[in-house]
C-alpha cells in the first residue's frame, strides 16, 4: 500500500462518507424490519414535522406514502456501499448529493411558526422561533452533517475517489470502459 498523502486523505473522506451513509441506512432498515428499541423507523414524522422551507408541503404530501421510508434507507445503504467499495462512486455520490440535499432542506426550519390552538372555545395563537445558532433557520446551523457529506461527495466526484483502492480502479482498466466515455464518467 503505497499511497500519497492526497490519496490517503481522499480514502479517509471516502471511508467516512461511506460508513456514515451505510450505517444510517442499515440502522433505519433494522428498526423498520425488526422494531429495534422503538416501534420502528418511519420517514413520516420527519417529513410532516420537519421544515423544508418551500418544499415543506411536498414533504408533507409524500409523508404517508409507503415507498418513502424504504427509498430512504435502501438509498443510504446502496450509496454507502458504492462509496465504501469505490464502485460507481461518482454515480453513488450524485445520489448522495440528492438524498442528503433533501435531508438538509428538510432540516431547515422557518424563522418563526404560528400555531393556533383552541383553549376553552377560544383560538390562542402561539409563536415559536426556530432561528438556530446563526439565526438562519437551522437548529444546528447550516453546516451540519448533511452539508458536510454533500461537500465530501463533490470532492470525491471531482478527484475520482473510486480510483483510490476502489473497484472502479480495476474497472477503468477494462477495454469496454476505455472505449466509452460515459462509463469512465460514472466509474471513478
Amino acid at each position: 500500500m503505497n499511497l500519497s498523502r492526497n490519496q490517503i486523505g481522499i480514502l479517509l473522506i471516502r471511508l467516512f462518507a461511506g460508513f456514515a451513509m451505510f450505517f444510517a441506512g442499515f440502522e433505519k432498515a433494522i428498526y423498520t424490519s425488526w422494531g429495534g428499541h422503538t416501534a420502528g423507523w418511519s420517514a413520516a414524522n420527519s417529513l410532516k414535522f420537519g421544515g423544508g422551507g418551500l418544499l415543506h408541503n411536498w414533504f408533507v404530501s409524500i409523508a404517508s406514502s409507503n415507498w418513502v421510508s424504504p427509498l430512504v434507507y435502501w438509498g443510504e445503504i446502496f450509496i454507502g456501499l458504492g462509496i465504501l467499495l469505490g464502485l460507481t462512486l461518482r454515480l453513488a455520490s450524485v445520489f448522495g448529493i440528492i438524498e442528503n440535499g433533501l435531508f438538509w432542506i428538510n432540516a431547515y426550519m422557518p424563522l418563526s411558526t404560528v400555531t393556533n390552538t383552541v383553549v376553552d372555545g377560544k383560538i390562542v395563537a402561539s409563536r415559536s422561533v426556530n432561528t438556530g445558532v446563526f439565526g438562519m433557520g437551522w437548529n444546528t446551523g447550516p453546516l451540519e452533517l448533511n452539508a458536510a457529506l454533500i461537500m465530501m461527495y463533490i470532492i470525491m466526484i471531482l478527484v475520482g475517489a473510486g480510483l483510490v483502492y476502489g473497484v472502479d480502479e480495476r474497472l477503468h482498466k477494462l477495454a469496454v470502459v476505455k472505449k466509452y466515455r460515459v462509463l469512465r464518467a460514472i466509474l471513478g
